[in-house]
């Protein structure tokens, strides 16, 4: 007896397992006589009585599926204690847990294989952009004998993309600068819009080519603003002078008018060479505030009055040769007061020279001596200077 019910019961599981367990699921209504409840019986109590066999077959089902071990958790006795209706409804229970652990099972491979892909598809691609950028680009890929064959795959994957959007963003870069060129609205194309490697890049090479482009204006609109403030004119920035480049055109007016006042400046410095008192030249007499730069000029030459004896007392000694002080050779202005006072002072050296030598009889032979003497001298001197 024992034996024929094992049988019936290891068929009707094969039975179960092979036919559609949520089309079997089903839940007994008051007509089922399997149980031989008595009439006291409610279909309350026969629902209860289902979902307690469901479930327990669904928990052994589960635990089979997930190992992909069909009746592991059977033994001998497993359905003895139930009747055929009974053990159907413990095996509709069973059948949709196997099924259900089976799914667990491949969802939770599929989620590791795609974890492994990812990292290394990851690694792959930041090895990749590093080769890319040292020109050390691996042409055949070894594999890495600790990892996985999903990695594995996936770090291929990864380093041959990082080649193929590095090579994309150069063009992209290249692109995105022409682009930055001629206009000044920003136009991804497509083709560089769907990766942030080559969007950034073809941005950054947009954004380079207007910063040059930018800079080039500032620099004309500073030359402009240079040579405004130069000529002492009013400020009047141009209509197209926005933003920086208004900032640029006001910086250069300012360099000019300081320019400008550092030269009229050195003018009046030089002019205390030639002048003996201060005079304002007709060019600055209507606009004062030049006229005061140049006035400031003359008087801070306090080098006149030291220069000047210098030179005097050079061309009174007999035999020195002229010789401007290096510090005033590049200054016209003051090589000439240099050389004037100079002359006054051979001049005086003349007379004095003609005194002392009037009563003896060699006058005459040594003043013809010294001017030949001088001549030649001055000759060399106006080369000198020349030069």
């Amino acid at each position: 007896m024992m034996k024929k019910k094992l049988a019936v019961i290891s068929t009707a599981c094969l039975l179960i397992l092979a036919s559609d367990p949520v089309s079997s699921y089903a839940t007994p209504d008051s007509s089922s006589d399997v149980l031989d409840q008595p009439t006291s019986v409610t279909n309350e109590d026969v629902k209860a009585i289902f979902d307690s066999l469901y479930q327990e077959g669904y928990s052994l089902g589960e635990e089979d599926g997930y190992a992909e071990k069909k009746f592991e958790q059977f033994d001998q006795t497993t359905g003895l204690d139930k009747s055929s209706e009974e053990f159907t409804w413990f095996m509709m229970g069973y059948t949709v847990g196997y099924k259900k652990g089976q799914q667990q099972k491949e969802e939770e491979l599929k989620t590791e294989q795609e974890n492994e892909m990812a990292a290394g598809e990851e690694e792959g691609y930041q090895q990749g952009v590093l080769d890319y950028k040292h020109a050390t680009i691996q042409s055949e890929i070894d594999p890495f004998p600790s990892k996985s064959s999903d990695w594995n795959k996936g770090y291929v994957q990864g380093y041959k993309k990082a080649i193929s959007l590095m090579d994309l963003s150069v063009k992209a870069k290249k692109e995105g600068y022409d682009q930055g060129l001629e206009n000044d609205s920003m136009s991804v194309p497509s083709m560089y819009d769907d990766e942030d490697v080559t969007r950034q890049a073809f941005t950054e090479g947009f954004e380079t080519a207007q910063a040059e482009v930018l800079n080039q204006q500032k620099k004309q609109f500073e030359k402009q603003g240079y040579v405004q403030g130069y000529h002492d004119l009013s400020l009047e920035v141009p209509a197209e002078a926005e933003g920086e480049l208004q900032t640029a055109f006001e910086q250069g007016y300012e360099k000019g008018q300081k320019q400008k006042q550092k030269d009229v400046k050195a003018d009046g410095y030089d002019s205390a060479f030639t002048y003996q008192t201060y005079r304002a030249p007709k060019s600055l007499q209507d606009k004062p505030e030049l006229e005061k730069w140049y006035k400031a000029g003359f008087y801070s030459n306090k080098d006149v009055k030291s220069l000047k004896q210098k030179a005097y007392k050079d061309g009174w000694k007999l035999g020195k040769e002229m010789s401007v002080p290096k510090k005033y050779k590049q200054n016209k202005a003051a090589v000439a007061m240099y050389k004037k006072y100079f002359e006054q002072g051979q001049k005086k050296q003349d007379k004095t020279v003609s005194h002392i030598l009037l009563g003896s009889g060699i006058v005459l032979t040594l003043i013809a001596l010294i001017t030949l003497w001088r001549l030649r001298r001055r000759k060399n001197e106006d080369t000198t200077l020349d030069s």
